[in-house]
């Protein structure tokens, strides 16, 4: 009886987010939608795109309120079946990304999932917007790259360009560990490729880190 409770509590709390999304993401089209036109310096449009910027806080608290209910969701329920369920939460994850476009884990469980189990280019696309919003990430290159050798026939001038990027010093890492996940898929790509070079010096990255999940900023 505790249990079930707590699940309707948490589900109780899931569709209180995604109302609550909703209602921002159609207040900040309303914004723009019905701000006065016209003038010479265009006032009307600078007042809806100013309103829309006053809500940018209020979408990303929305995105990690929803993103908060549903990632214990889906690993505490789910568990081991986790791959089987997690399509269920795939429209929440879609719009905490709607929300909140440098969420980037949003992007990287998402296309991973969807590229293995329902399409590799559907996959692909979504890893395609998680660089677009965010092009200093290296986890966001590893997530192309990895999802793109899943493909039948993998564009390997396209991986080999992306895991080029991704190795760059100017690329940013959320933490150790998710640098050290994005270097091993690097490695994959420079392997496949036969740079046995590059891929020594990943490993050495690899066993550079330190050896813990901080941040390292």
């Amino acid at each position: 009886m505790i249990a079930r409770t707590s699940q309707s509590a948490r589900l109780a709390g899931v569709v209180a987010a995604v109302v609550l999304a909703a209602t921002l993401v159609g207040s900040q089209a309303l914004a723009g939608a019905h701000a006065p036109a016209g003038g010479v310096a265009s006032t009307g449009k600078l007042v809806g795109q100013t309103s829309s910027a006053y809500l940018g806080g209020l979408r990303t608290f929305a995105a990690a309120v929803l993103w908060n209910r549903i990632d214990p969701q889906f690993h505490q329920y789910y568990g081991a079946s986790f791959d089987e369920s997690f399509g269920t939460f795939t429209p929440t994850v879609r719009m905490v990304q709607a929300l909140d476009p440098q969420f980037i884990q949003a992007y990287y469980v998402a296309a991973y999932w969807i590229a293995r189990h329902k399409s590799v280019p559907e996959g692909l696309q979504i890893a395609e917007e998680g660089i677009d919003n965010n092009p200093q990430s290296g986890l966001m290159r590893a997530n192309y790259v990895q999802i793109a050798l899943l493909a039948e026939t993998p564009d390997m001038t396209e991986i080999m360009k992306q895991a080029t990027i991704g190795i760059g010093a100017d690329m940013q890492w959320a933490s150790h560990a998710d640098e050290f996940e994005g270097l091993g898929i690097f490695s994959a790509a420079f392997n496949i490729s036969g740079d046995t070079a590059t891929v020594a010096k990943l490993k050495a990255r690899q066993a550079a880190l330190p050896d813990d999940p901080v941040s390292p900023e």
